[in-house]
This record gives structure tokens, sequence and C-alpha cells, in this order.
């Protein structure tokens, strides 16, 4: 399946990781996913990491799906 993500959830989008080859970095909505949504109702996700970030909007969330670094510590040592 090439969108493995996309069954779960509040599954929004998923793009690859650009530092962790075949890892993803994937958009929800975050209360439908389980996860906290005070700080934002989208949850921009490192499937490599399982770094989480809050965002309140979509644009927001697909800079940071595109930018992995800006979020997750892991993938900024990595860039």
């Amino acid at each position: 399946m090439r969108k493995k993500h996309s069954r779960e959830a509040g599954y929004i989008a998923e793009r690859m990781n650009p530092h962790v080859p075949g890892k993803k970095v994937v958009i929800y909505r975050a209360a439908e996913q389980g996860l906290d949504d005070k700080d934002g109702k989208y949850a921009v996700v490192c499937d490599a990491h399982r770094t989480v970030d809050n965002v309140g909007n979509i644009p927001h969330a697909r800079c940071l799906m595109k930018a992995p670094e800006t979020f997750c510590l892991e993938c900024r040592a990595l860039s």
C-alpha cells in the first residue's frame, strides 16, 4: 500500500521523511487519533522518531510535514 497510514483514524496526509528512508511524516486530526489537541487541532507525527507537534491549521501542518527537522530533534540531528 502506497499510503500506509491512510486507513488510520484522523488521517489527512503523509510524505516520505527526507532524513529517514522508508519512514513517513504524517498529519492527523489529533483528537481522532487519540492525541492531545489542546495545542492544536492537527498533529504532525514523525513516524521514525514518534515525535508529535500540534498546530492549528493545515497549511502550517503541511510546512512541518515537508521539513520534519523543524519539530523533530532527532531528524534535526540527521539533517
